[in-house]
């Protein structure tokens, strides 16, 4: 527009550049139709009678007085960026907009967000979280104005991504875990994916850093419990646990190493006859079992040194016709009150009550003698809540043909269980720093003659009881 209303303009211009708003050029070099007028030009300037004459962009408007006026430009959009460029169904989406204009106009954009192709309905440079989700497509126009013009421009697209699944935490249960206890893998909290896709989990073990399969009853996935015959002392157990959403996955896990395997030590009447089922037991408990170099009447307490031991099993049965050594019976006093387990049978009580020999032994027995017996079959009921009864019947019989103490718990020792026969059956005591667990049953005794299937020591609740009693002794 002219700077001087109603002045008589003219377009600064340069060779073959000049350009008017709805001017159309006629034939001939110096006539040029402007609406319903026709003006002439020289090669250097025009002379307009019209103040609203109009130049190319970056041309000057001059009047007569010399005053010009600069022709407006339009913005330029220089780039349009959105963020973050990996988006996932959590993220807002932030636009960046870089514009510009060369007449140094104040500038103002307005946002139009389209997401797979319908409008977003949001005017701002963010688009929230929850209007988009995963595999949607997202574009943005921008409009940018400096008062007179405005220009437009669209945005790449850009694709929601897959948000992977999260796993909080695995752990390995239970607390505390021995090679007496099933291990379980478990996740506790689920697994969670922003996508809310369908997950699916696998599980493996590893044992000492080799692969294993569980033998466990799945609990929540496939294979992941294993049970506590698979495992030993000292072992190092593994689970990894992956977990997949169908496009990706993510692994984690978790590693336990199991206490050393429980020292058991076997002072026996007869190596044969029943011993060799309860060696079995304590193994298959968990249990690392030896036997003594010698039976328990030879036993001195060097042979083998209680030393390396956590608990004495002491078998007293078919030996009841002599006493065991002095420093035997005083080395198993020393153990008992230095914090060690002890378990002993019938033929002890017998012993300390009717030979002055094996009087050292008696500080370290729960049941005293009135009587023995000799039956075919015995009736066992527990009369007190206990960690050792706890894994056996209330009322339970056995079938082995065996001899039994008859008699009632010492004092200061507690009775867990009862005998038809023997009256107290079970007792436990601590004693110093040690548990000790006594019963009524005679170990190997009465089993010369009798089918493996009958000896005590091969019914299986009286095995469980002897299992208990050495756990108990250790905790």
């Amino acid at each position: 527009m002219c700077p001087t209303p109603g002045a008589r303009c003219r377009c600064v211009e340069k060779p073959a550049r000049f350009q008017r708003v709805g001017a159309t050029q006629r034939t001939g070099p110096n006539i040029l139709r402007y609406g319903g007028f026709i003006f002439w030009k020289n090669p250097m300037t025009v002379l307009l009678a019209l103040s609203f004459l109009a130049c190319k962009d970056g041309f000057s408007i001059e009047d007569t007085q010399g005053n010009t006026a600069s022709e407006n430009s339009a913005p330029v959009i220089e780039r349009i960026s959105l963020s973050p460029e990996l988006a996932l169904t959590a993220d807002s989406i932030v636009a960046t907009v870089v514009s510009s204009d060369a007449d140094g106009d104040s500038l103002t954009t307005t946002y139009a967000w389209s997401v797979d192709g319908q409008a977003a309905g949001t005017d701002s440079d963010t688009l929230a979280a929850d209007l988009s989700a995963k595999g949607q497509k997202l574009t943005l126009q921008v409009t940018v104005g400096d008062g007179t013009e405005s220009v437009s421009d669209t945005s790449e697209p850009l694709i929601i991504a897959n948000t992977l699944p999260v796993i909080q935490s695995v752990r390995i249960g239970p607390p505390g875990a021995t090679n007496r206890d099933d291990l379980f893998c478990s996740l506790p909290t689920p697994p969670s994916d922003a996508d809310q896709d369908e997950l699916t989990g696998t599980i493996v073990w590893t044992q000492n850093g080799i692969e294993v399969s569980a033998l466990g009853a799945d609990q929540v996935f496939a294979g992941d419990t294993i049970l506590a015959l698979q495992t030993e002392g000292d072992d190092v157990w593994s689970c990894r646990v992956t977990i997949s959403d169908g496009e990706a996955q993510v692994t984690q896990s978790a590693e336990v190493t199991l206490p050393p395997s429980l020292e058991v030590l076997i002072i026996w009447d007869n190596a044969g006859l029943g011993t060799p089922g309860l060696v079995q037991a304590l193994e298959n408990a968990g249990l690392n079992v030896t036997l003594s170099d010698t039976d328990e009447i030879s036993f001195t307490g060097k042979n083998p040194s209680l030393t390396n031991f956590d608990a004495v099993v002491h078998l007293n049965g078919t030996t009841y016709t002599g006493v065991m050594t002095e420093s035997g019976q005083q080395a198993l006093v020393n153990f008992v009150n230095a914090g060690g387990g002890y378990l002993h049978t019938e033929w002890n009580a017998y012993e300390v009550a009717a030979n002055t020999n094996a009087a050292t032994l008696a500080s370290i027995q729960t049941l005293s003698r009135v009587s023995g017996s000799e039956a075919l079959g015995h009736d066992y009921s527990v009369i007190t809540a206990h960690p050792v009864v706890a894994n056996v019947p209330t009322n339970f019989s056995t079938t082995g043909y065996c001899g039994g103490n008859i008699g009632v718990a010492v004092k200061g020792a507690t009775a867990l269980a009862t005998e038809a026969i023997f009256g107290d059956a079970v007792a436990v005591m601590e004693v110093g720093a040690g548990r000790i667990v006594g019963f009524a049953h005679a170990a190997n005794y009465q089993n010369e003659d009798s089918d493996p299937s009958e000896y005590c020591l091969a019914d299986p609740n009286l095995l469980q009881l002897m299992v208990d009693s050495v756990y108990w002794t250790l905790e």
